[in-house]
């Protein structure tokens, strides 16, 4: 709700936000998964199914995965799924409904809570395993690309010759560690033939050169397969901060009062009214806001703009959500070169201090909704000097304006076309933005980009 007068009215007497356990697991259910595969199958890739339990729990155990609720769930959830037989349901989509709880029409490309979780896990699995105390366990990966794991006995270590040896090389392969009362593995000795000393130096050569090839490859092929998201690069200030964001979201109170305090209800009929609600279009903001924030595992506290205090705005990042109809978002833009500025009784803009005559973002509200083709919205991240902290800024001139300016900041499509512009801030750069949206029956169309700034 962002117009002064003709912004949305709907008053809600309740609001029901994303609960800060959002990723919670809902797992439970599937907790008798491993009897149940074990009754279905006895091996899997040709490995018996309690080794890679056994394996599984040693790593739901360590502390690279027990220090987190996504990433043991994420990959016992994906190693059950295999065990029973059901690598056809590992998913992006069907893993965020079934194991991290989201709905089932929840927009992936706005919440990428499933790939994020499977990158970590595949960079915690290298990092197990890259410690020598655990090379000789059996080994489970995830492949880039996949969710279905895959299950390998390790290798067994080959002893270099030594100076004067026999040229018969006969390798033994090393004992595999396996826990009590696991089933025996026979592995069956591989013995090579005599082969000339020559030809194995040849040979060594060879393999030596086709192992730098491979790296040199691998090398390029990362920066690919972890390629940081326009999403990730733009929040990074706020979720990369120590401290739980605040976001301060728009009063109806103030709607028609920007000193409005809410005052207590009297009575519990009275409270809808007097208890300081917000709009739905401010709510559609703030549930894209907290879906970008709890899937990067940034926990949020919510406050209304006339109940949030300038002690609240210095206890870490802030998102003000919201033009005119929250007073923290006009008071701490107001320094910006773009802000909120309200021209006359009934014209409100995004002004440009530079340029503070122009009026080509302005809007009358006194003029019928049906006839407002289009509204503006501000997009801002920038370092405050007052609070000392990173502020994110989603605001309208009216309602849809706010809408516009939130998809902005949620959208990866929309973020990465900043990129593609030459105009995506680095992290440690302030940004504003000026969006644009037409009204198609009273309801905003995607944002366009009419003028930004970054110092």
């Amino acid at each position: 709700m962002t117009g002064a007068v003709w912004a949305e009215s709907l008053l809600l007497p309740e609001l029901y936000l994303v609960d800060s356990n959002l990723d919670r697991v809902r797992y439970d259910t599937l907790s008798h998964v491993s009897g149940r595969a074990n009754s279905m199958k006895h091996e899997v890739q040709g490995i018996p199914v309690s080794l890679i339990e056994d394996q599984l729990k040693r790593l739901e155990t360590d502390p690279l995965f027990s220090n987190s609720r996504r990433y043991p769930s994420f990959l016992g959830f994906v190693v059950r799924k295999t065990l029973e037989g059901h690598e056809d349901e590992l998913k992006e989509r069907t893993i965020g409904i079934q194991a991290f709880g989201r709905v089932n029409t929840y927009d992936l490309s706005a919440d990428p809570v499933v790939r994020v979780t499977a990158g970590e896990v595949r960079k915690r699995l290298a990092q197990y395993y890259y410690d020598a105390a655990h090379q000789s366990e059996l080994r489970i990966e995830l492949r880039p690309g996949s969710y279905v794991p895959d299950f390998r006995l390790p290798a067994a270590p080959q002893a270099e010759p030594s100076e004067g040896a026999q040229t018969s090389l006969v390798h033994e392969p090393a004992p595999l560690v396996l826990p009590p009362n696991s089933p025996t593995i026979l592995a069956p000795a591989i013995a090579t033939a005599a082969v000339p000393a020559n030809s194995v130096r040849w040979r060594s050569i060879a393999i030596g050169l086709a192992l730098a090839l491979v790296v040199a490859l691998v090398g390029d092929a990362l920066p690919l397969l972890h390629r940081t998201s326009a999403t990730d690069s733009f929040w990074s200030p706020i979720t990369g901060a120590g401290a739980p964001v605040l976001i301060s979201v728009g009063s109806v109170v103030a709607m028609v009062n920007s000193n409005a305090v809410a005052p207590p209800p009297d009575t519990v009929s009275g409270h809808p009214l007097a208890s300081d609600p917000i709009a739905v279009s401010d709510a559609t903001a703030l549930s894209s806001i907290q879906q970008v924030l709890s899937a990067r595992s940034r926990t949020s506290t919510l406050k209304s703009s006339t109940s949030t205090t300038f002690s609240d705005l210095q206890q870490g990042p802030v998102v003000l959500i919201s033009g005119f109809n929250n007073l923290w978002t006009v008071r701490i833009t107001e320094p910006l070169r773009f802000r909120l500025a309200r021209l006359s009784t009934d014209d409100y803009a995004i002004q440009d201090q530079r340029d503070p005559t122009n009026r080509k973002w302005a809007i009358n509200t006194a003029t019928p909704f049906d006839k407002i083709g289009h509204d503006f919205g501000l997009v801002a991240r920038f370092h405050d000097p007052t609070t000392e902290q990173i502020v994110v800024v989603a605001a309208g001139i009216g309602e849809n304006g706010t809408i516009a300016a939130s998809r902005l900041l949620t959208d990866e499509r929309y973020l990465a076309e900043l990129k593609r512009a030459g105009i995506f801030p680095r992290p440690d750069q302030n940004f504003e933005c000026i969006v644009e949206t037409q009204m198609i029956d009273g309801k905003p169309g995607p944002p366009r980009i009419v003028d930004s700034y970054i110092w």
